[in-house]
């Protein structure tokens, strides 16, 4: 029967890309993780690891087998979350980053309190803020985000918790000199941006009757990384902006902005917590994760 400390180690060598890097995050030495998978091999009777002193490489069995390892042990990490979250109430630290935009969407942070409220052995340190949070090098469990697109390399986990509805607007005094056509409006009516790169942005938009999108470069006049100032720079007749619907939803009402009417609009926006899998995932982490997906059920 096969070891399955050494199916474990094998795992953990080929995830960290070597010896030396599954050395570091066991503590194990390096000739005892070799001989470990060295057992392994003799069990199979197959070569899994090409070994040389300058490459490490899967063989064509060592790439099946670790493939399944990874569902392996997925499933057995949620196994035992769920096997210890039947058995005791949730505790421990998470660690969040989230803008201060989406602190305020749908009162997501006055329902982080009151899950705290309900959990009283969970201690959550959150980081309200702007800036680019890694999940892979940063002190975070995960990072509640905003975009468009929840495409992300393999090993970032994307959570959909709510999808939000773009729109252009802007003050009325532009409203002459908005027209049918998009490029022409951008090119009569400043516009602000949103964490441009540099002196040029780009807003994607969806032409509404055949699908198709498109990116429309703008200059923009003024760029923010904070929802509530782009939704002043607006209210201040500085320009057009694209900005959740939720959030100036009053003010088309009242007349304070005017919806920039189009063929083309933009892309809905989704609200998605980020993490690096459930692989080593603490259950309070996994527990606060799957509350926030059920209350935020309603919004997808």
């Amino acid at each position: 029967m096969i070891d399955l400390n050494s199916l474990q180690l094998f795992y953990v060598v080929v995830s960290a890309g070597g010896y030396s890097a599954a050395h570091r995050k066991t503590g194990q030495s390096r000739a005892t993780l070799s001989r470990h998978i060295i057992t392994l091999e003799e069990h199979l009777a197959v070569r899994l690891i090409e070994r040389s002193t300058r490459s490490f490489r899967l063989t064509e069995q060592g790439q099946i087998l670790y493939t399944h390892c990874q569902e392996l042990f997925a499933q057995l990490d949620t196994a035992l979350m769920q096997v210890e979250t039947l058995q005791h109430e949730p505790q421990g630290l998470v660690r969040i980053a989230i803008p201060p935009s989406l602190l305020s969407f749908h009162q997501l942070g006055q329902e982080i309190l009151r899950y705290m409220d309900s959990y009283p052995q969970v201690k959550v340190q959150i980081e309200v803020s702007n800036r680019a949070v890694d999940v892979h090098h940063e002190n975070v469990d995960f990072v509640i985000r905003a975009r468009t697109s929840l495409d992300y390399p393999l090993d970032y986990v994307p959570v959909l918790l709510a999808r939000m509805n773009l729109v252009m607007v802007v003050h009325p005094k532009w409203q002459n000199m908005l027209s049918a056509s998009i490029d022409e409006t951008i090119s009569q009516v400043p516009c602000i941006a949103w964490q441009a790169n540099g002196e040029f942005a780009y807003w994607s938009l969806r032409h509404q009757d055949t699908g198709e999108v498109a990116q429309h470069k703008i200059r923009p006049r003024l760029i923010v990384d904070d929802l509530s100032m782009l939704r002043e720079a607006a209210l201040n007749g500085l320009g057009m902006v694209m900005i959740p619907h939720i959030y100036v939803q009053d003010d088309l009402s009242l007349g304070r902005l005017v919806q920039v009417q189009s063929i083309e609009q933009p892309i809905m926006s989704m609200v998605h917590a980020v993490h690096l899998g459930n692989r080593g995932m603490r259950p309070a982490v996994r527990h606060l994760l799957d509350w926030l997906k059920e209350i935020t059920i309603s919004l997808r």
